[in-house]
């Protein structure tokens, strides 16, 4: 425990390098769950809405809407929104802004038959670029409204984007560069150049994995750089694929900064950054913006977040620790100040994944829902002055009620703060043996209470 308490001492100390007036105090809300939203729409938005969701992300597969079968249908012109049979996508969209939130589609992720290779799993390997270019042209001709996109769902992963690597090199990186940069000119072509385009998606960890390329290391060598931030040339470069690379376009880095079990104390290797590691994420997109390949502080949209708890997942974080955890993840994201957003993935468990707000059968697992829907969480600055965060995402004004109270004792007012426009407030207090003391926030009349983090 002494070992876990030093850890988290490390961490909160890098966390808050930067300034408290640095810090991301708009950051939003990115919720997905695209299984809820497109087929349980209106129950799920309306919950969004009543926990104050800002933004609803939803996949837009390409093989779902394309024409299917081993070769492309003689005619198809895949510029043309008319050519694809678009689902329910688009009465999704309209019920995601008649709620006042903003619709997010994150493009791809699996390709038809006729536009990927035949090795791999279905959809993922190398697919066509030229063809996909197009797709995100109709996309973008079809969904006028949406004005926030992303490319591809976790291109360094084997079941996403295939292959990883050949001969150990990788080569991910580089055909997801021509993705990418294919889809961004489809947007620009369907008059969506100037929206919000993020690059990534990104998982965050990929070890020794063959499977897996680690983030850090895929924008190095999406770039075309190696590990000491040089062009590659020669052999080097023509195992990669790679060619002189200039400025890849884009509006930030879509990223999901899932922690193993422990949470964000837990260490990870040197390439790869869950959300206890942010600085090390800001400080790669910083290198290679030096290096003229990425416009300069780009933003880090947390797209994907959650813990998956133990039960149902036996290998996930105990779900009684879950909401602390939750409270600390927060924190790092909104100290951070170049967070755009925070994230929950999902909003009820499924066979594959078990990071829900609720379970699998619809009911919340209590003290996780309340984590996201107020979170809370009180350092000790010293022994008698402490750091309040939190928030409530559902309110845009008003003010937190702070009280506390020491052991034995009954609470007393400490004060109040104001939130700002995306719920959350900040306050600095002075308690006598504030480490003692138990915290109480209200807000709305919902209130939370928390134990001093040292």
């Amino acid at each position: 425990m002494k070992r876990l308490t030093i850890t988290i001492a490390m961490l909160i100390a890098a966390a808050v390098a930067a300034p408290v007036a640095d810090a991301s105090t708009r950051q939003l809300t990115v919720m997905q769950d695209d299984v809820q939203v497109r087929f349980a729409t209106n129950r799920t938005l309306d919950e969004f809405d009543r926990l104050g969701v800002d933004i609803v992300k939803v996949n837009l597969y390409w093989d779902e809407v394309a024409p299917k079968g081993r070769r492309k249908p003689r005619g198809f012109d895949g510029t043309d929104p008319a050519d694809y049979n678009w689902a329910n996508y688009a009465a999704t969209l309209s019920a995601i802004r008649q709620r006042g939130m903003r619709p997010f589609l994150s493009l791809g992720g699996r390709g038809p038959r006729w536009a990927t290779g035949s090795k791999g799993r279905r959809g993922t390997y190398r697919p066509n670029a030229k063809e996909f270019g197009r797709f995100t042209e109709a996309v973008g001709k079809h969904f006028p409204e949406v004005d926030l996109w992303s490319i591809w769902n976790e291109p360094n992963l084997y079941s996403w984007l295939s292959p990883q690597r050949s001969k150990r090199v990788p080569v991910s990186p580089s055909i997801y560069r021509k993705l990418y940069l294919a889809g961004h000119r489809g947007l620009s072509e369907s008059g969506n150049g100037s929206d919000t385009i993020l690059l990534g998606e990104l998982m965050p960890r990929g070890g020794t994995d063959s499977r897996k390329v680690p983030p850090l290391q895929f924008l190095r060598e999406m770039a075309c750089l190696d590990s000491n931030y040089r062009q590659y040339r020669g052999r080097a470069a023509k195992l990669r694929g790679c060619s002189s690379v200039s400025r890849i376009p884009t509006s930030g880095l879509a990223y999901h900064p899932y922690t193993l079990a422990g949470g964000p104390n837990v260490d990870e290797a040197r390439d790869d950054a869950a959300i206890g590691q942010l600085g090390r994420v800001r400080s790669t997109l910083d290198k290679l913006a030096r290096r003229g390949k990425l416009p300069r502080r780009l933003k880090i949209w947390i797209t994907e977040f959650g813990y998956q708890t133990k039960p149902p997942d036996p290998f996930g974080t105990p779900i009684g620790r879950a909401p602390n955890l939750m409270d600390l993840s927060e924190w790092i994201a909104f100290r951070n100040p170049r967070v755009a957003t925070y994230a929950q993935y999902t909003m009820r468990d499924n066979d594959f994944w078990q990071s829900g707000l609720r379970r699998a059968n619809g009911r919340p697992k209590r003290r996780v829902y309340e984590a996201f829907r107020m979170p809370l969480f009180v350092r000790s600055l010293d022994g008698n002055r402490v750091e309040v965060f939190g928030g409530l995402r559902s309110a845009s004004s008003g003010s937190a009620r702070i009280e506390s109270k020491a052991p034995g004792a009954s609470y007393r007012s400490r004060g109040s703060a104001s939130v700002n426009g995306a719920g959350y407030f900040r306050r600095t207090l002075r308690v006598t043996n504030a480490v003692k003391h138990t915290f109480r926030v209200t807000l709305d009349g919902r209130s939370r209470t928390k134990q001093v983090t040292r």
